[in-house]
């Protein structure tokens, strides 16, 4: 397969590009590129992968990728059953930090917008809690003159480094992209843990599908991802139940045998540990 260096169309008279996203899904593969990315979901739900961070993505995420950085935002299950009517809508700039030119370097003012293009190597987030000013102007970018769009584009990042609620994602800065095998392997892997989480996974299965012995597989995802393999496993199960546990009338120990846990004490501990706090408090903190 192609290396996943993905390629964002350019137009030759502009030095960004403003995207509308709307389809029956998002993009699935895990993926990278020199360009960084300002994306606001509007609509759509799912597992989102930026570096090494495994989390979820919902609607009014506002966020900030860097150059390079792998993402995925990958549609929860429903978007694809042949009958679904579910639907995912984002508004992106895509755009490199050359655009930005030596006033970034130079002017004081602006250098707040330089610290927070370099913090976006590891990708960056706000979550609103539904429409405001700024997202309402961000809906509207295919209206604006070009100009304009690029004001609204300061302006955005701007407000990211004054919101007190903006989150870093990966603990891992990316600047440079790694071989292209280690982009292909590190999808292979993703794509199989996400499909089968529910299920009982070996070592040994898992290294498989990466095409490395258990040792060196051991110490290809400390490399890329800072995690053991069971931390990762136990991170997207748990992003799972997180789901389970908002959307459906499942007990907590139905969704923790649907997660791909053989016993409750061990889902109990496992939930504490990723999100800081038990499942049934969980519940109550969404509800």
């Amino acid at each position: 397969m192609k290396a996943l260096l993905f390629r964002v169309p350019t137009v030759d008279d502009r030095s960004f590009r403003v995207q509308v996203d709307h389809d029956k899904h998002f993009y699935q593969r895990l993926h990278f590129h020199p360009e960084f990315q300002l994306t606001l979901i509007k609509e759509g739900t799912g597992t989102l992968v930026v570096g090494d961070r495994i989390d979820r993505f919902q609607p009014y995420d506002l966020v900030l990728l860097g150059a390079n950085v792998p993402h995925v935002m990958l549609n929860d299950v429903d978007y694809f059953q042949p009958d679904s009517q579910r639907q995912v809508m984002a508004y992106s700039f895509f755009f490199k930090e050359s655009i930005l030119g030596e006033i970034f370097i130079t002017s004081p003012e602006l250098m707040h917008i330089a610290e927070l293009l370099r913090e976006a190597t590891h990708g960056v987030r706000i979550r609103f809690s539904g429409p405001n000013s700024l997202t309402d102007r961000l809906e509207k970018i295919n209206e604006l003159r070009p100009f304009e769009q690029l004001m609204l584009l300061l302006n955005t990042l701007d407000t990211l480094t004054l919101t007190p609620d903006c989150e870093r994602l990966s603990g891992t800065s990316y600047k440079n992209p790694n071989k292209p095998v280690d982009h292909q392997r590190l999808e292979n892997v993703f794509n199989f843990i996400l499909t089968n989480y529910a299920n009982a996974i070996t070592l040994d299965d898992i290294a498989g599908v990466a095409n490395l012995t258990p040792h060196a597989f051991c110490r290809f995802l400390r490399v890329h991802t800072r995690k053991t393999f069971s931390q990762l496993l136990n991170e997207v199960r748990i992003e799972h139940a997180c789901r389970l546990l908002k959307d459906s009338t499942q007990s907590v120990s139905q969704i923790a045998f649907s997660c791909g846990y053989a016993n409750l004490s061990n889902f109990n501990r496992q939930f504490k540990q990723v999100t800081g706090m038990p499942p049934r408090d969980y519940l109550k903190k969404t509800n």
